[in-house]
């Protein structure tokens, strides 16, 4: 795949093929922006431009036979990408894409952290020069997984790295990195991607119909990799579940609150869970407070949620939404599951 291949993050593909075309790509990146979203398949997308080759594939004369002072290695090396892209052909980005390019170096958190051991490796093969392409390529993923110890044995490489070295560091949480790791780098921002983005390549590559699609695009608010990997009928089911939630509470049904409270604390998604809770009330909120479902996320559930919302004043559903958002803040810091969903729903049924 290459950039234009790329659908949105229109900003991030400009700033990299700019730095392409002008040759002043910078010795390391930082890849910031919601899971999901396009920034681990730029960073490969901008590995195989960075070391795109051309010349293998096009042309009718041989490298040999236009450069005949230098190999079509050298002649490769020596200059600097003029179409800002990969073309996606050649040996060199078939490669990078099978993951077995020589000079691509890949990390991602093993046990969900990435420790000194696999950063000193690292170190290691980037000390050489490059074995077949114009530059070494280091692409970390989940870099806010980097231990103290890896963080602090990387410093030096992030701040000069070994000649024809690009670092490029992925994060969904930018704001969990030491300012001195992201001082170092060059930020690209990444957002999340327009919902018709979102349809319109889980129809083209996902085969998804279009009735799944439009919904599916809604409720993953902007994160493709969402999308993906949704179970549309489990997500349904778990909507569902939510607006009954959302409904006994609001009626203030003890029986419900006291016996669900139990059953909920225990879903191992509790905290997705309470996601879909908060984007329902959000919708309601919105339907409410601005007589439009035009910018609600589960537009395929309007109706109920227009017969759940009726009759309610605004600050009613507002102060639902806040006790939801409350509970979450509280989970994370390893509240009691069960008395929190308890207190969420008898707080939700107050006025």
């Amino acid at each position: 795949m290459s950039f234009k291949d790329i659908l949105g993050q229109d900003r991030a593909k400009r700033i990299l093929t700019n730095s392409l075309l002008r040759g002043a790509v910078s010795h390391a990146y930082l890849f910031s922006g919601p899971e999901g979203v396009g920034k681990r398949l730029t960073a490969f997308t901008f590995a195989k431009a960075l070391n795109c080759s051309p010349l293998e594939t096009h042309g009718d004369k041989s490298p040999l036979e236009t450069h005949r002072d230098k190999s079509p290695l050298e002649t490769h090396r020596d200059k600097p990408n003029r179409e800002g892209d990969s073309c996606d052909r050649c040996l060199s980005c078939k490669k990078i894409h099978a993951l077995n390019h020589p000079d691509l170096n890949f990390i991602e958190p093993d046990d969900e952290s990435i420790k000194i051991e696999a950063v000193r490796k690292l170190q290691s093969r980037i000390s050489l020069k490059p074995y077949e392409g114009k530059k070494k390529v280091v692409i970390i993923a989940g870099a806010e997984c980097m231990t103290d110890e890896a963080v602090n044995a990387f410093l030096k490489t992030l701040e000069e790295p070994p000649g024809e070295t690009v670092i490029m560091l992925i994060t969904a949480n930018q704001h969990s990195l030491l300012p001195t790791v992201v001082s170092r780098c060059q930020i690209i921002k990444f957002n999340a991607l327009a919902g018709d983005h979102i349809k319109e390549i889980l129809i083209k590559d996902y085969r998804f119909n279009e009735r799944d699609a439009s919904i599916l695009s809604s409720i993953s608010k902007g994160r493709l990799g969402r999308a993906v990997t949704m179970d549309y009928k489990a997500v349904c089911k778990e909507r569902d579940e939510a607006l009954k939630l959302i409904i006994s509470s609001a009626k203030g049904d003890m029986e419900y609150i006291f016996t669900d409270s139990k059953r909920l604390a225990k879903k191992e998604d509790l905290p997705d869970f309470l996601d879909i809770v908060a984007d329902l009330l959000r919708d309601a909120a919105a339907m409410r407070g601005a007589d439009t479902d035009d910018c609600i996320i589960n537009k395929d559930m309007k109706e109920k949620l227009r017969e759940f919302s009726d009759g309610l004043h605004l600050p009613f559903i507002i102060n639902m939404f806040d006790a939801v958002q409350k509970t979450k803040f509280l989970l994370k810091r390893n509240a009691n599951q069960q008395l929190s969903i308890e207190t969420m729903m008898l707080g939700m049924g107050g006025d």
